[in-house]
């Protein structure tokens, strides 16, 4: 009897232990009210709404990999430039095109220099020879640069040459272009101080000129310019650095050339082909 009253004990206990609710796993418990302390091996619970590091990152990567990464387009121009001696490549001018042809090899840069022209002498060959007018090669062009005006004030005594007939010539200019469907670059007149015909009133014309070409892009009436003032001089910007620069002050060296073309491929024509 004993035996059996322990056995019926022990089988009560039994029943009574497995009827009993587990405690709480802490991987069951929500984020403690008390303390921001995650239990120990347990990944503190991640703010409303975030994705798991791992998979933000992912999809970061996915993102950007899906993300359009085409380099910038490269334009062909076809650009004329016309001028006085500097951009004569007949008699040593012209070289800063050079240096655009080497950048841009599929572009086409023709130049139109003629040394001695006044810019009322380019004016009436612009038609002819920048967009051969009149011919079976009539050009198609996307820009034309003007560089002209010393030789208009270097002959303001011998032909009443003034900054306001040089402006009015190069607006007649850049007109012809715009209508023809090209922008127009006028770049700004260059250093020549140390030539021995420069003085106070040749000085004022030409940075008159510059003044209004300013002007000109600041109305959004030139499409572009350079400053060839900031290529070819050292501190003073009426005087050519010596290595820029011929003996006689104005021309410009091989360097000044090539610098000047530089400077034009970097400010205007950087996305040519």
């Amino acid at each position: 009897m004993a035996l059996r009253r322990d056995a019926l004990v022990l089988l009560t206990a039994w029943v009574t232990a497995c009827a009993s609710p587990e405690p709480s796993s802490p991987l069951d418990a929500g984020p403690s009210t008390t303390s921001a302390v995650a239990p120990s091996g347990v990944a503190p619970p991640l703010p409303t709404g975030s994705a798991p590091p791992i998979a933000a990152a992912t999809q970061t990567a996915v993102a950007s990999a899906s993300a359009p990464t085409s380099a910038p387009q490269k334009k062909r121009y076809v650009v004329a430039a016309i001028g006085d001696s500097l951009t004569d490549e007949k008699s040593h001018g012209g070289q800063y095109l050079q240096v655009l042809r080497e950048q841009c090899p599929k572009s086409t840069f023709l130049g139109f220099g003629v040394g001695g022209n006044m810019v009322n002498m380019m004016r009436k060959r612009f038609l002819r020879d920048v967009y051969a007018d009149g011919t079976p090669d009539q050009r198609k062009l996307t820009h034309v640069i003007i560089l002209g005006g010393l030789g208009d004030i270097l002959s303001n005594e011998t032909a009443g040459r003034t900054a306001k007939k040089i402006a009015a010539d190069i607006t007649t200019m850049v007109g012809w272009a715009h209508e023809r469907g090209a922008k127009a670059f006028v770049l700004k007149l260059p250093p020549w101080g140390k030539m021995k015909a420069f003085n106070g009133e040749r000085g004022a014309m030409t940075r008159d000129v510059n003044t209004w070409i300013d002007g000109e892009i600041a109305g959004k009436r030139i499409d572009g310019t350079l400053d060839t003032r900031s290529v070819l001089a050292c501190g003073n910007v009426e005087l050519l650095c010596d290595a820029n620069a011929w003996k006689d002050g104005i021309h410009w060296s091989e360097k000044g050339q090539r610098a000047v073309g530089t400077a034009l491929h970097a400010a205007l024509f950087s996305d040519c082909e």
